[in-house]
Formats: C-alpha cells, sequence, structure tokens
C-alpha cells in the first residue's frame, strides 16, 4: 500500500521508533491505518530531503512549517556513498541478490528516495558498461535484472502519490536500455509529475496521440544516441512541449522546438521538465 518494503519498515521501528506497529500472539505485525498514514508522511519527509534521523521529530512536533523550513537537501558525503556502492558493487560481482537488496534498502530507510537513484543506483549501474569484459557483461545482466524489477515495483507504487503535471515518458530507441527511462520515471514521480510510461519506443503520431489521450502537458524521451532525425518530432513540440534527454549530439542543431539535455544524469532532465512548468505555472 505504500510501496516500502518490509525490511526498511522493521528500521524505521527498531532504529528510530517511527512507527510501533501491534503485534499478535504469535508476533506478527499489524499495521493501522494511523501506522499507513504516518508512514506517507513519512515518505513525504524524505522527498523533501528531511532526513529520516529527523523525522521523528517534525512528526512528533506536527509543525507543517518545520517541515517546510527544514534543509531540503542533506547530502551524507561522498565517504558514505562510497561505501553504499563498494558493498553493491561486491554484491553484483558475486550476484548475491539478497545483500544487494539488503544494502539497497538500508540505504532507502536512511536517506530521500532521489538521493539513493541519482547517488547509488545510476553509478552502480555505470560501472558495469554494456561493451565491459566478459565478467562486466555478465554482471551488467545480472544487475540489470534485478534493478528492473526493483524500480518497476517502486514506480508503480510510487506514482500513485503524484499529483502534479502529467508527463508522457518513453524511449526513443526500439532496443534501448530500459534502466535509464525507469530512473528518470521515478525521479519525475519525486517532484510529484503524473507520469504515465511507455515501455517501448513508439513512432511518432503514437507518441502524439497516447500525449493527447492521457492529458500529458509534456513529452519526455530517452534516447542512447542512435536517433536519426527530429523533423517529426519538431511537429509533435508544436502541440506539446518535448524535452529529449540522453546522448543527443545527433539532435544537436535540430529540432528548433525541442529541448534537449544531453548526459547521463537523469536528474539534470528533471530539472529541465521542473522549470519549464514552473515558468508555465508562474505565467
Amino acid at each position: 500500500m505504500t510501496g516500502v518494503n518490509p525490511v526498511t519498515l522493521r528500521a524505521w521501528e527498531r532504529r528510530y521508533g517511527l512507527i510501533r506497529p501491534q503485534r499478535t500472539p504469535k508476533g506478527h505485525r499489524l499495521y493501522t491505518e494511523r501506522d499507513i498514514d504516518r508512514i506517507n508522511q513519512i515518505l513525504v519527509l524524505l522527498d523533501r530531503g528531511i532526513p529520516i534521523s529527523q523525522a521523528r521529530q517534525v512528526l512528533d512536533e506536527d509543525d507543517t512549517d518545520t517541515a517546510a523550513t527544514a534543509t531540503e537537501t542533506v547530502d551524507p558525503g561522498e565517504d558514505t556513498w562510497s561505501g553504499f556502492l563498494t558493498r553493491m558493487r561486491t554484491a553484483v560481482t558475486v550476484y548475491d541478490e539478497q545483500a544487494l537488496s539488503e544494502c539497497y534498502e538500508e540505504a532507502c530507510s536512511l536517506f530521500a528516495p532521489s538521493q539513493v537513484q541519482q547517488h547509488l543506483l545510476a553509478p552502480l549501474y555505470r560501472q558495469f558498461p554494456a561493451d565491459g569484459t566478459a565478467d562486466d557483461q555478465a554482471a551488467r545482466a545480472f544487475l540489470h535484472s534485478w534493478l528492473r524489477t526493483t524500480l518497476s515495483t517502486r514506480l508503480h507504487h510510487r506514482c500513485r502519490r503524484a499529483a502534479g503535471p502529467r508527463v508522457l515518458l518513453a524511449p526513443m530507441e526500439r532496443h534501448a536500455d530500459d534502466i535509464p527511462v525507469l530512473l528518470l520515471g521515478l525521479q519525475l514521480i519525486d517532484h510529484g509529475f503524473r507520469t504515465v510510461l511507455l515501455g517501448c519506443a513508439v513512432d511518432t503520431d503514437a507518441l502524439a496521440t497516447a500525449a493527447r489521450q492521457s492529458g500529458a502537458e509534456s513529452v519526455v524521451l530517452w534516447t542512447g544516441g542512435e536517433t536519426a532525425g527530429s523533423t517529426a518530432l519538431d511537429r509533435l513540440a508544436a502541440e506539446v512541449p518535448v524535452f529529449i534527454a540522453g546522448n543527443t549530439d545527433s539532435l544537436q542543431g535540430n529540432g528548433e522546438r525541442l529541448t534537449l539535455v544531453d548526459g547521463d544524469d537523469t536528474a539534470a532532465a528533471v530539472r529541465a521538465v521542473d522549470a519549464h512548468h514552473n515558468q508555465r505555472q508562474s505565467a
């Protein structure tokens, strides 16, 4: 119901005393509607950048001003992320799915999901390039499978909480890597965008139809760099704002109406979409 893994819930209970579920005679946890509301409140605080260690104080004070004025981005530092990355890379290289999941859930129990995606998952995936050694390619395939399941599950749960502008998200190439697309989708949701995800590439006419019928206020596309042209996309951009992120080298100088965000940083694409919609609202 909340999209929070049981391991994370237990960490919030034991380490921070954030929730106190009842127990059955056999020791099973029973969560009430009030517990669920509190878990959702915790997720909101994490999205705002409030560290889990401060969440209880904010909730106990029941002071929305405290939450609103708290530090927006709390960076635990490079050493912390480096430690998590080392543990997760080790788990990948020995194909230990349980250790990989436990490390990920530990990070999620401490930091905002957007931080974990940006500082942990995306860098981890880049450490196993598609054109790497045979060992790296096998490890990448294992990591890809784990990431696809983990990110898809989290995206499914978190999309229920978004209430902002609707965004249509899709890859541009038929055989595009879907992990950056899933990471981008989660970051859009974390910023409040109601994200409609197309699991594979479709032609421009289909994108236009999907945008109209879904009520999307913008279209976000991810490219791996194999995009041929932009004339049709430029026509689409006459109807709805189109943002293209990823390897946009082949599109530079083309498509007058397109907004290009080059590079592997999916957060940069989210910032561009966010800035556009904020500008529209202020206008």
